[in-house]
């Protein structure tokens, strides 16, 4: 039996969200905006996503596919925040996202207390389907179309209180939603700054707004399988896994709060510094960093080892 038969409002939903851990979130139609689906396409004919085969899958552009007869996307910002970690000699930085828990796993127990939530309220099953970026969704713009932000020239979302360091996930539902539409800050609000661009180390942010991917030092840090190409490591400033320099850079970061969940927190996962030396007795089941696995760990300290200090 439904929880109640009243009309189910986004502001219900919201209190829930943030009782749940997110920290925003926003709502939008199930709908990728026809311009951002157009620049995602152009971005791939241009070749930009590097070997990143699994960024073609077009239904990125189209929730329906996901779920059929979706009306609205819920979407949720998680501020993963984490003070600035400086260089060290003999060690690598692990980026913010990355010392806690795997935000993929987070997200998922949120978004399956979130979803039982909504088939009690309403009393219907099978109403939603929930992403995290492990699904082929653009979530960046329906982020912007839910009123939480805007792009960044580093082709980041910068939320409104939180700059850059969000993680984005969502539920796409075929329920009737009652709310208010956000503002939408289709407008950058970024002026004239290019300091991500001049900032990236290697160059990969080609123009404001688009990124070649075969070119980012996360890219290699992170994807890439085997060891670091020579130009890639002599362009990296210590970093063991990921980087964080086109937001450490970006004046919507210097005052946006750090990130209060522990799920975030490096006491929480690895931390954040590696060495060579604990490489081997780490523990990287529930991290971020089990995608690169040891070896690709090891190759990572190897190309940062030269430019720590």
């Amino acid at each position: 039996m439904p929880l109640n038969s009243q009309p189910i409002t986004f502001e219900e939903i919201y209190e829930k969200a943030l009782q749940l851990g997110w920290d925003d979130a926003g709502i939008t139609q199930a709908v990728i905006p026809l311009e951002d689906a157009q620049a995602y396409s152009l971005w791939l004919d241009e070749g930009l996503h590097g070997d990143l085969e699994y960024m073609t899958n077009r239904i990125r552009t189209d929730p329906k596919q996901l779920l059929p007869n979706a009306r609205f996307a819920l979407i949720f910002i998680s501020n993963y925040k984490q003070p600035h970690a400086p260089f060290k000699e003999d060690t690598g930085v692990v980026a913010s996202y990355a010392r806690g828990r795997d935000y993929h796993n987070v997200h998922f127990r949120r978004s399956k207390r979130m979803i039982r939530y909504l088939e009690e309220r309403s009393g219907q099953k099978n109403i939603a389907r929930s992403f995290s970026d492990s699904k082929p969704i653009m979530e960046k713009a329906l982020a912007v179309q839910a009123g939480l932000g805007w792009f960044g020239k580093n082709s980041l979302l910068i939320h409104r209180r939180f700059g850059t360091f969000v993680l984005i996930s969502g539920i796409l539902t075929t329920l009737d939603i009652t709310h208010t539409p956000l503002r939408i800050y289709r407008d950058a609000r970024c002026g004239v700054c290019t300091r991500c661009l001049d900032a990236c180390p290697t160059g990969a942010l080609i123009s404001p707004y688009k990124i070649d991917a075969a070119k980012c030092l996360s890219y290699h840090l992170i994807e890439k399988k085997g060891p670091v190409q020579k130009n890639i490591q002599e362009k990296n400033p210590g970093y063991a896994f990921g980087c964080d320099i086109c937001q450490d850079v970006c004046p919507h970061n210097q005052r946006s709060p750090c990130a209060t969940s522990s799920d975030f927190q490096p006491s929480s996962g690895v931390g954040a510094y590696l060495t060579l030396e604990e490489i081997d007795t780490i523990k990287l089941e529930g991290t971020p960093l089990k995608r690169r696995g040891i070896e690709g760990l090891r190759h990572n300290l190897d190309s940062s080892s030269p430019h720590r200090g």
